[in-house]
Protein backbone atom coordinates (compact mmCIF):
# COMPACT_ATOMS: atom_id res chain seq x y z
CA UNK A 1 0.00 0.00 0.00
CA UNK A 2 2.85 2.51 0.80
CA UNK A 3 4.57 1.41 -2.26
CA UNK A 4 1.38 2.19 -4.06
CA UNK A 5 0.81 5.72 -2.58
CA UNK A 6 4.39 6.59 -3.88
CA UNK A 7 3.76 5.35 -6.94
CA UNK A 8 0.82 7.61 -7.22
CA UNK A 9 2.68 10.26 -5.77
CA UNK A 10 5.18 10.27 -8.09
CA UNK A 11 2.42 9.82 -10.91
CA UNK A 12 1.15 13.20 -9.42
CA UNK A 13 4.06 15.25 -9.22
CA UNK A 14 5.07 13.92 -12.67
CA UNK A 15 1.66 15.03 -14.39
CA UNK A 16 2.04 18.39 -12.42
CA UNK A 17 5.49 19.07 -13.51
CA UNK A 18 4.00 18.06 -17.03
CA UNK A 19 1.17 20.63 -16.30
CA UNK A 20 3.27 23.16 -15.38
CA UNK A 21 5.47 22.63 -18.74
CA UNK A 22 2.69 22.91 -20.63
CA UNK A 23 1.04 26.06 -19.14
CA UNK A 24 5.00 27.45 -19.92
CA UNK A 25 5.02 26.42 -23.08
CA UNK A 26 1.47 27.43 -23.72
CA UNK A 27 2.09 30.88 -22.61
CA UNK A 28 5.30 31.20 -24.61
CA UNK A 29 3.33 30.34 -27.09
CA UNK A 30 0.76 33.03 -26.36
CA UNK A 31 3.16 35.43 -26.08
CA UNK A 32 4.86 34.97 -29.00
CA UNK A 33 1.21 34.75 -30.86
CA UNK A 34 0.60 38.16 -29.04
CA UNK A 35 3.98 39.55 -30.20
CA UNK A 36 3.33 38.57 -33.90
CA UNK A 37 -0.12 40.16 -33.48
CA UNK A 38 1.40 43.01 -32.11
CA UNK A 39 3.89 43.69 -35.12
CA UNK A 40 1.28 42.59 -37.91
CA UNK A 41 -1.03 45.26 -36.46
CA UNK A 42 1.70 47.87 -36.26
CA UNK A 43 2.63 46.89 -39.90
CA UNK A 44 -0.89 47.10 -41.06
CA UNK A 45 -2.21 50.13 -38.98
CA UNK A 46 1.56 51.77 -40.86
CA UNK A 47 0.36 50.23 -44.18
CA UNK A 48 -3.28 52.05 -43.99
CA UNK A 49 -1.29 55.33 -42.69
CA UNK A 50 0.49 55.27 -46.30
CA UNK A 51 -2.13 54.61 -48.35
CA UNK A 52 -4.17 57.25 -46.56
CA UNK A 53 -1.05 59.71 -46.94
CA UNK A 54 -0.84 58.73 -50.73
CA UNK A 55 -4.83 58.82 -51.12
CA UNK A 56 -4.72 62.76 -49.45
CA UNK A 57 -1.76 64.08 -51.40
CA UNK A 58 -3.39 62.49 -55.08
CA UNK A 59 -6.80 64.58 -53.74
CA UNK A 60 -4.43 67.49 -53.32
CA UNK A 61 -2.66 66.98 -55.73
CA UNK A 62 -5.98 66.61 -58.26
CA UNK A 63 -7.81 69.36 -56.57
CA UNK A 64 -4.61 71.47 -57.14
CA UNK A 65 -4.86 70.18 -61.00
CA UNK A 66 -8.83 70.84 -61.60
CA UNK A 67 -8.54 74.39 -59.90
CA UNK A 68 -5.62 75.43 -62.02
CA UNK A 69 -7.52 73.76 -65.13
CA UNK A 70 -10.99 75.87 -64.05
CA UNK A 71 -8.36 79.02 -63.61
CA UNK A 72 -7.33 78.43 -66.84
CA UNK A 73 -10.71 78.10 -68.47
CA UNK A 74 -11.97 81.04 -66.87
CA UNK A 75 -8.89 82.83 -68.23
CA UNK A 76 -9.56 81.78 -71.49
CA UNK A 77 -13.32 82.54 -71.53
CA UNK A 78 -12.79 86.01 -70.25
CA UNK A 79 -9.95 86.27 -73.11
CA UNK A 80 -12.52 85.16 -75.40
CA UNK A 81 -15.08 87.80 -74.44
CA UNK A 82 -12.55 90.60 -75.00
CA UNK A 83 -11.59 89.46 -78.38
CA UNK A 84 -15.55 88.86 -79.26
CA UNK A 85 -16.13 92.56 -77.74
CA UNK A 86 -13.19 94.12 -79.98
CA UNK A 87 -14.65 92.29 -83.41
CA UNK A 88 -18.40 93.33 -82.16
CA UNK A 89 -17.11 97.02 -81.23
CA UNK A 90 -15.14 97.06 -85.33
CA UNK A 91 -18.60 96.10 -87.01
CA UNK A 92 -20.47 98.98 -84.60
CA UNK A 93 -17.32 101.21 -85.31
CA UNK A 94 -17.27 100.44 -89.41
CA UNK A 95 -21.30 100.91 -89.17
CA UNK A 96 -21.10 104.20 -87.38
CA UNK A 97 -18.99 105.92 -90.00
CA UNK A 98 -20.09 109.10 -91.39
CA UNK A 99 -21.78 109.06 -94.69
CA UNK A 100 -19.16 109.71 -96.82
CA UNK A 101 -16.69 107.33 -95.60
CA UNK A 102 -19.49 104.43 -94.66
CA UNK A 103 -20.10 104.95 -99.33
CA UNK A 104 -16.59 104.29 -99.88
CA UNK A 105 -16.55 101.31 -98.17
CA UNK A 106 -19.54 100.05 -99.55
CA UNK A 107 -18.77 100.88 -102.99
CA UNK A 108 -15.52 98.93 -102.87
CA UNK A 109 -17.41 96.01 -101.42
CA UNK A 110 -20.22 96.22 -104.24
CA UNK A 111 -17.35 96.75 -107.26
CA UNK A 112 -15.45 93.66 -106.08
CA UNK A 113 -17.76 91.73 -105.80
CA UNK A 114 -20.08 92.24 -108.43
CA UNK A 115 -20.53 90.26 -111.37
CA UNK A 116 -23.02 91.59 -114.34
CA UNK A 117 -23.51 94.96 -112.77
CA UNK A 118 -27.42 93.85 -113.13
CA UNK A 119 -27.41 92.21 -109.49
CA UNK A 120 -30.29 93.93 -106.41
CA UNK A 121 -28.02 95.61 -103.65
CA UNK A 122 -29.84 94.93 -100.24
CA UNK A 123 -29.27 97.21 -97.54
CA UNK A 124 -30.05 97.03 -94.22
CA UNK A 125 -33.25 99.95 -93.23
CA UNK A 126 -30.20 101.51 -90.87
CA UNK A 127 -28.62 102.30 -93.63
CA UNK A 128 -31.55 104.09 -96.42
CA UNK A 129 -30.20 107.57 -95.82
CA UNK A 130 -26.81 106.82 -96.19
CA UNK A 131 -27.01 104.59 -99.52
CA UNK A 132 -29.62 106.11 -101.70
CA UNK A 133 -30.24 105.92 -105.14
CA UNK A 134 -27.95 108.64 -106.05
CA UNK A 135 -24.97 106.45 -104.42
CA UNK A 136 -26.06 103.37 -107.20
CA UNK A 137 -26.16 105.86 -109.41
CA UNK A 138 -22.55 106.42 -108.87
CA UNK A 139 -21.96 102.69 -107.92
CA UNK A 140 -23.33 101.74 -111.70
CA UNK A 141 -21.44 104.50 -113.50
CA UNK A 142 -18.21 103.08 -112.07
CA UNK A 143 -19.25 99.50 -113.23
CA UNK A 144 -20.18 101.21 -116.98
CA UNK A 145 -16.85 101.33 -116.76
CA UNK A 146 -15.34 98.07 -115.74
CA UNK A 147 -17.47 97.25 -119.08
CA UNK A 148 -20.19 95.29 -117.12
CA UNK A 149 -23.86 96.15 -117.42
CA UNK A 150 -24.27 98.83 -114.56
CA UNK A 151 -27.53 98.38 -113.56
CA UNK A 152 -27.96 98.07 -109.91
CA UNK A 153 -31.17 98.06 -108.77
CA UNK A 154 -31.20 99.35 -104.73
CA UNK A 155 -33.67 97.47 -102.74
CA UNK A 156 -34.42 97.46 -98.48
CA UNK A 157 -34.26 94.41 -96.64
CA UNK A 158 -36.52 93.57 -94.30
CA UNK A 159 -33.79 92.42 -91.63
CA UNK A 160 -31.70 94.69 -90.13
CA UNK A 161 -28.21 92.78 -90.89
CA UNK A 162 -26.37 95.77 -88.82
CA UNK A 163 -24.19 97.57 -92.43
CA UNK A 164 -22.78 96.66 -94.90
CA UNK A 165 -24.88 94.89 -98.33
CA UNK A 166 -25.67 91.44 -99.87
CA UNK A 167 -25.55 91.23 -103.48
CA UNK A 168 -28.00 89.44 -105.05
CA UNK A 169 -28.55 88.03 -108.44
CA UNK A 170 -31.18 84.87 -110.15
CA UNK A 171 -27.63 82.80 -109.87
CA UNK A 172 -26.55 83.71 -106.12
CA UNK A 173 -26.40 85.83 -103.14
CA UNK A 174 -23.32 87.24 -101.40
CA UNK A 175 -23.26 88.13 -98.13
CA UNK A 176 -21.06 90.94 -97.25
CA UNK A 177 -22.87 92.44 -94.27
CA UNK A 178 -20.37 93.60 -91.81
CA UNK A 179 -20.98 90.68 -89.43
CA UNK A 180 -20.69 87.85 -92.40
CA UNK A 181 -17.50 89.95 -93.63
CA UNK A 182 -15.69 89.50 -90.27
CA UNK A 183 -16.96 86.39 -89.78
CA UNK A 184 -15.38 85.32 -92.05
CA UNK A 185 -11.97 86.46 -91.74
CA UNK A 186 -11.83 85.94 -87.75
CA UNK A 187 -10.23 82.64 -87.72
CA UNK A 188 -7.18 85.13 -89.72
CA UNK A 189 -7.48 87.60 -87.65
CA UNK A 190 -8.05 86.49 -84.20
CA UNK A 191 -4.26 85.74 -83.25
CA UNK A 192 -3.37 89.08 -84.47
CA UNK A 193 -6.19 90.43 -82.63
CA UNK A 194 -5.46 88.50 -79.39
CA UNK A 195 -2.05 89.51 -79.38
CA UNK A 196 -3.25 93.17 -79.36
CA UNK A 197 -5.35 93.08 -76.87
CA UNK A 198 -2.71 90.87 -74.31
CA UNK A 199 0.89 91.77 -74.99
Amino acid sequence: MAGAEALISRITKEAEEEVHEIEKHAEEQAAKIAEKAKAQAKEMAADILAKAEAKAEENKRRAFTMAELESRKELLSEKQNQIDAAFNGAVKKVAGLDRNEYQVIIKKMILEAVETGNETVLISPNDQQRLDEAFIGQVNDEIKKMGKSGNLKLEVDSEDFGGGIILKSAQYKINNSFKSVIRMQRDELEPEVAEILFQ
